[in-house]
């Protein structure tokens, strides 16, 4: 290689090391400028859940309570708790199953959320979603703004220290399940069934801390 050519090869990494650079200073700051939008979007999403929870009315939302692998918080009107909401996760048929549960001060569930999942089309989504289904006999009926589900409406008035062994009928429990979607119905009512059993288990905790 002449000197001409080792000169020119340095140049040139050199140069390629400066565009680098540079590079990875603009997505250093785009993801910095983004971050905030994506977090206030995130949170405007979840409060927009949580409104789906059918808890009493409530302006404000505490501060997020690590317990275990799941989080809760408690939420406010006019100063006042109100009620309180805890999430978590647990495996599905198709993947994980993230669920919203909110309690009242008494400690019943208000509603179930399932937030994500990857159910079967037609069977476990069945237990996961909640849809309006448009009849001929429904033609003129608004769709609610939290529609139906069987599989999660169950839950609504269970109180949380009445947990710990929730089943579905067919592992001897009170609890139904979607016939042919057995491991879908099994992970929610798990799944709702830990939430509530961590809220009644540290709710002074959580009360205390989410301020």
């Amino acid at each position: 290689m002449s000197l001409r050519d080792s000169e020119n090869t340095w140049v040139l990494g050199v140069f390629l090391g400066i565009v680098a650079l540079i590079a990875a200073l603009a997505l250093a700051l785009v993801s910095d400028w983004t971050a905030g939008s994506i977090k206030a979007a995130q949170e405007k999403n979840r409060t927009a859940m949580f409104d789906r929870l059918q808890l009493d009315e409530f302006d404000r939302t505490g501060s997020d309570v690590m317990i275990g692998k799941m989080i809760f918080c408690a939420v406010y009107n006019a100063g006042k708790c109100i009620g309180f909401v805890g999430e978590g996760s647990a495996p599905g048929y198709g993947g994980s199953i993230d669920a919203m549960v909110g309690f009242d001060l008494s400690g019943k569930i208000t509603g179930v959320q399932i937030l994500r999942h990857k159910e079967t089309p037609g069977l476990g989504a069945e237990v996961c979603d909640r849809k309006f289904r448009r009849t001929i006999l429904n033609l003129g009926v608004k769709a609610p703004e939290v529609p139906e589900n069987i599989y999660l409406d169950q839950f609504k008035g269970q109180l949380a220290s009445g947990a710990g062994k929730w089943q579905i009928a067919k592992d001897g429990g009170k609890f139904i399940y979607r016939t042919g979607a057995t491991v879908s119905g099994r992970a929610v009512t798990s799944l709702v069934n830990d939430i509530a059993v961590s809220f009644a288990a540290h709710r002074m905790e959580i009360q205390e801390q989410s301020k």
